[in-house]
């Protein structure tokens, strides 16, 4: 590769556009983010923030718990307002500093590589507004705390690779243990940065093995807080070590590897292409450090990529969720989420490596091997996807594509053609061999390289904003409210969640929404049957419960929602709502 060409006008334009349409693409993907998409990923840092604001308790979680440092982000919001859909709207504005934040390291990064300064930043912000790094806009999501975290890792590594020093290597360590923090696939980095800092002490043995140790230390206080904080708001199940585990040791190995296939060929397709050049440029990068031992940035990149691509495959070859008949999730075939942050490095070396005129025999290695892998993917695992599933965030940087998945089922297995429902294989590995083709041009004018790429990344980010339905429960919270203005007070009546329900997941939807939405409500777990008894005469349970109705129970006026009815045992507060005229049948 040869020298970047020299800063210009064109640069400091081309780099105030990227940002408009970055600033642009946020607004206008979240929107529609007027409530929690997710009662998971969402919800449970929400609650768990909450909590540390100085409630005195929570309602229990359902799930496997999540690390708490998006949480701990989160926090501050609830000191100013205890109303939910206030407090997710300043959780997603958040989010999007921290988005807009990430773009500073990024160019930093850049800059490293020998970019101008407005190269640095118009290649960072055309990063950012690819699919992957806009879709989680509309989100609560820790994505975006998660990447900034990330990028100042890989930043902090350059720099100590640069010029060693302790407060870069205190910066690193920062750095990395607060993206595991904020979420345990983070592991990921933390290995790599275990085992490169081993490595360092070519450079430095002091700061190696002191390295070494902090990492590992950071890595043991991260666990031990996060499972102090999750066994205090979670209800008794599997965590998240249980199920990586077990997803590692029940893996059938064709069925990962076909599921490593399509993620990768996701984020290729998502990328436009710029991922198989990035990951070409890295391992020859790292090829040449590994010849003469000192393994510096290209190693450390190298063995993020392969250590978050591995985990992320590992982690979703589940059979249970992939061959589920009764919730059908696309999502899961085609999941880019768990890699979209490691894409983001992959993505900013493959621009740079066009800026800066890359060999033509770079192009047709990546070339070549996205047709070898785009034909796998469409012989032996194309045919199984269930392409009319569910498709989310998680799948931000294919989501572009959503026009070509069809609304109803087909017959499977179906080998991809132009004219029936699996045209989507085809037509997205031809846009993959066009967009990496076209770099045999695009490398010989890094202008038109960044003019096209920041109109590629916008019309991408816009096709892949999804319109999906917000399911707060606010039938249910309606319902409550005819309760608490019935009974007279002028306080929030405590209602139970009855988990006894046999709802498939969706009492376990009801109890996280019901501890978020209806707050500062009390809301508490009611499961009879296990000793955990009605606690309240205003109950949330099954729509049709027979039993309730046999006890004398009736339901409030409203409409059912994740199987569930607002009831009220007998009592003066029956006797209240009935006169009130907002009991079922009872006007």
């Amino acid at each position: 590769m040869v020298p970047a060409e020299q800063s210009s006008w064109f640069w400091w334009v081309a780099a105030v556009v990227a940002l408009v349409a970055f600033v642009w693409l946020r607004f206008e993907v979240s929107r529609d983010a007027i409530a929690p998409r997710t009662p998971w990923d969402e919800i449970h840092p929400l609650q768990i923030a909450r909590l540390l604001a100085g409630a005195s308790e929570i309602t229990p979680l359902s799930g496997s718990g999540y690390y708490p440092g998006w949480a701990i982000l989160l926090t501050p919001i609830w000191w100013f307002t205890q109303d939910p859909t206030t407090a997710y709207h300043a959780a997603v504005a958040l989010g999007s500093v921290f988005a807009a934040a990430t773009i500073l390291p990024l160019a930093a990064i850049g800059r490293y590589m020998w970019l101008s300064t407005p190269q640095a930043l118009t290649v960072a912000t055309i990063v950012m507004c690819l699919p992957g790094r806009v879709g989680a806009a509309e989100y609560a999501l820790s994505e975006q705390a998660l990447m900034l975290f990330y990028a100042c890792a890989v930043l902090a590594m350059f720099a100590i690779w640069r010029r060693p020093s302790w407060w870069r290597l205190i910066l690193l360590v920062a750095a990395v243990s607060a993206a595991y923090m904020t979420h345990t696939r983070a592991l990921a980095l933390v290995l790599t940065a275990l085992v490169w800092m081993a490595f360092f002490f070519r450079r430095s043995i002091a700061k190696a093995i002191v390295g070494v140790a902090l990492l590992v230390l950071a890595w043991r206080g991260v666990d031990m807080l996060a499972t102090a904080i999750n066994s205090r708001v979670l209800l008794p199940g599997a965590d998240k070590a249980d199920l990586a585990i077990s997803a590692l040791t029940n893996a059938e190995p064709r069925l990962l590897a076909r599921v490593l296939l399509n993620q990768s060929w996701a984020q290729v397709v998502g990328t436009a292409g710029l991922f198989a050049l990035g990951i070409v440029v890295i391992v020859v990068w790292m090829l040449r450090e590994v010849r003469t031992l000192r393994l510096g940035p290209g190693s450390f990149l190298f063995g993020l990529t392969i250590a978050t691509v591995a985990m992320s495959a590992i982690w979703w070859t589940r059979p249970d969720i992939l061959w589920n008949g009764s919730y059908v999730r696309l999502d899961a075939w085609l999941y880019t989420r768990y890699i979209d942050q490691v894409a983001a490095f992959v993505c900013l070396v493959a621009i740079v490596a066009l800026i800066r005129r890359v060999r033509a025999s770079m192009i047709w290695i990546a070339l070549g091997v996205f047709v070898a892998g785009a034909i796998a993917v469409v012989v032996r695992v194309a045919p199984d996807v269930p392409l009319w599933g569910v498709i989310s965030t998680s799948s931000s940087a294919i989501n572009s594509w959503q026009q070509l998945f069809p609304d109803e089922p087909f017959v499977r297995p179906l080998l991809p053609s132009f004219t029936n429902e699996g045209s989507f294989w085809l037509w997205a590995s031809l846009f993959g061999v066009a967009c990496i083709a076209s770099m045999f041009v695009l490398r010989r004018s890094p202008r038109t390289t960044a003019a096209g790429l920041i109109v590629l990344a916008t019309v991408l980010s816009l096709n892949a904003d999804l319109d999906l339905r917000r399911p707060a429960p606010l039938e249910t919270e309606a319902a409550l409210e005819l309760a608490d203005a019935a009974a007279g007070g002028g306080e929030l009546l405590p209602v139970d969640v009855d988990l006894t329900c046999a709802t498939g997941s969706r009492q376990y939807q009801m109890l996280n929404w019901a501890g978020y939405w209806f707050a500062p409500r009390e809301v508490n777990v009611a499961i009879p049957a296990r000793g955990y008894p009605f606690t309240t005469d205003l109950l949330l349970s099954c729509h049709d419960n027979a039993e309730l109705h046999r006890s004398g129970a009736l339901r409030v006026d409203g409409e059912a929602e994740f199987g569930y009815r607002v009831w009220v045992r007998p009592g003066d507060l029956q006797d209240e709502l009935s006169h009130a005229g907002v009991l079922e049948g009872r006007e």
